[in-house]
Parts: C-alpha cells; sequence; structure tokens
C-alpha cells in the first residue's frame, strides 16, 4: 500500500472537496471567514477544559447498524485529526501540546474550519441556567434540565461522564468556589441526517455548604453556561469512505488523509493550522 492517496484513489473525495473550497471560484476559508464564529468573542463559555480530553457521545437513532458502524468509525477519524492539527498548531504557535489540547476555542475552531467535507457548520446557539441553593440530591428535576440542552440527544450522558472523571462530587468542597469547563461532541446518526454538536459547557459552583441544620445536605449556588455549534454531516460519503478505508487503524487513516489533503490543498490546510496556531497564540479569553 502506498504512503498517501491520490485523487485517483478517492474521486469521490476529491469532487467532495474540490466542491466545499471552491465553490464560486473562491476559496471556501475566504468565502466564509465573516460567517464562521469567532470562538471566544461572542461565547458565554471559555477557559481551559477540566478534565483531560473532550468526551465522545454517539447515539444511534434510525440508521441501520452497518451505516452506522461506517459512519462512526470516520467521525473518529475526523476527531483524531482535528486533536493531531491542534498538537501541531502548538508547535507552532510553541505551546506545550497538552495544554493546547485543553483549549476548548481551538477544539471549537478546529471542527469549524475542518477542511475535509464530512460535515459542515449549520448554527449555533448558546444559554445560560442559574438556581440558588441548588442541591444535587435535593434537586434531581434540575439535573434534568441543565444537562439536557434544548433536546440536544446524549448531552446527559457526556455530562454524567464528565463529572465522573474530574474526581469526585464537584459540590462537596465546604466553602470554597468551583468552576468546571466540559468539551464535548455529542453526534445523533439518522436515516436520513447525521447531526453532530460541538459543546463548550460550564458548571460554576459557588459558597458550598456541606452540612446545614445538622443535617448532611451538601448544597450550593449554581449557574451554568452552554455554547453549542450544530454540524450536519454528509452520510453517503462517509459510508463511501469506510469501504475504501475498510477497518484499517483509525491514526493511520488520519495520517493517510492529511497527507491527502495537504498534497492537493495545501493552502487551505495551511490556512486551517495558521488559524489554530493564531488562536492558542492568543490564549484563552
Amino acid at each position: 500500500m502506498s504512503s498517501a492517496w491520490t485523487k485517483a484513489d478517492l474521486p469521490f473525495l476529491a469532487k467532495a472537496m474540490d466542491h466545499k473550497h471552491h465553490v464560486g471560484g473562491k476559496p471556501r476559508l475566504e468565502r466564509e471567514a465573516a460567517a464562521a464564529p469567532a470562538t471566544g468573542s461572542g461565547d458565554k463559555v471559555n477557559g481551559d477544559i477540566s478534565i483531560p480530553q473532550p468526551l465522545t457521545v454517539d447515539v444511534n437513532g434510525t440508521m441501520t447498524p452497518a451505516d452506522y458502524k461506517a459512519c462512526a468509525m470516520v467521525m473518529a477519524v475526523c476527531q483524531n485529526m482535528v486533536q493531531k492539527s491542534i498538537t501541531d498548531a502548538a508547535k507552532v504557535a510553541g505551546i506545550e501540546a497538552a495544554d493546547a489540547l485543553k483549549n476548548m476555542n481551538a477544539w471549537v475552531q478546529g471542527y469549524v474550519d475542518f477542511p475535509f467535507p464530512f460535515f459542515n457548520f449549520k448554527d449555533t446557539q448558546s444559554d445560560v441556567y442559574y438556581k440558588a441553593d441548588f442541591s444535587l440530591t435535593a434537586d434531581p428535576d434540575v439535573v434534568e434540565s441543565i444537562i439536557n440542552i434544548k433536546g440536544v440527544q446524549g448531552l446527559k450522558d457526556a455530562v454524567v461522564g464528565a463529572l465522573k472523571k474530574s474526581g469526585g462530587n464537584l459540590a462537596s468542597y465546604e466553602g470554597t468556589d468551583r468552576k468546571f469547563n466540559y468539551f464535548g461532541v455529542i453526534t445523533a446518526y439518522n436515516e436520513t441526517e447525521i447531526a453532530m454538536r460541538v459543546i463548550k459547557y460550564q458548571m460554576n459552583l459557588k459558597t458550598t455548604v456541606v452540612d446545614s441544620l445538622c443535617v448532611h445536605y451538601s448544597q450550593t449556588n449554581l449557574d451554568t453556561a452552554y455554547d453549542t455549534y450544530q454540524f450536519v454531516a454528509d452520510k453517503d460519503l462517509m459510508i463511501k469512505m469506510q469501504a475504501k478505508m475498510g477497518d484499517q487503524l483509525i491514526d493511520y487513516m488520519a495520517t493517510k488523509l492529511l497527507a491527502f489533503v495537504e498534497a492537493f490543498y495545501d493552502k487551505e490546510l495551511g490556512n486551517y493550522q495558521k488559524n489554530l496556531a493564531d488562536l492558542l497564540k492568543g490564549g484563552s479569553s
């Protein structure tokens, strides 16, 4: 097997990339620069992730098991590529890779500007929630409402998983303030559409009281905020790509795909990596 694919190997991908990058005769990154969200500027959530790495949740709705397996594999390759691009950009910016991978805005920008046509940015939404004297045990309905963001399927499982990875009950710190930043990628696979949401989620717990009125009762002032970015994925393109990939290792396939885009779209890839490096140099607001 050759070290890199060519356009002849992946004609369906080359055609889709040409369409995405050069519709109307202008490069996509120039054409859509004004429309893409500037992460960190108007967002409600900023700062570094509170856990070592982002969490992903895949939810299969109405897609067949075979199609779901194929599409989920390609999405895993895409996440691997975003991660590699962030670490490569960190080298250019003179930043430790581990620090760069905690930058939520870099992850969002990595998905928004992703140079492959497997998914396209659609829209963004933000919201906040506040409740005084919040208790994890006394307010289960509140827990349900704040981690089920406007019907974003699978978010509850992702947030609960993030809380567990954070090392315990975040409301169990007497008299302290705690801030928890979570970043996740939630992908819902349906027969007619693949909907992906990239989510920055922040939970602030303030003035925690562990024992109230001689009863073991944890309470805190709670405020949460989130920014979420929606993408729509191309199911047919993913299935064709997975058929070409087979069951080869994801890391290896990501390297091959990066070599493919670098060989034929080096300007777009260069802009993509430069934008990530510039974001990392600017730090988190």
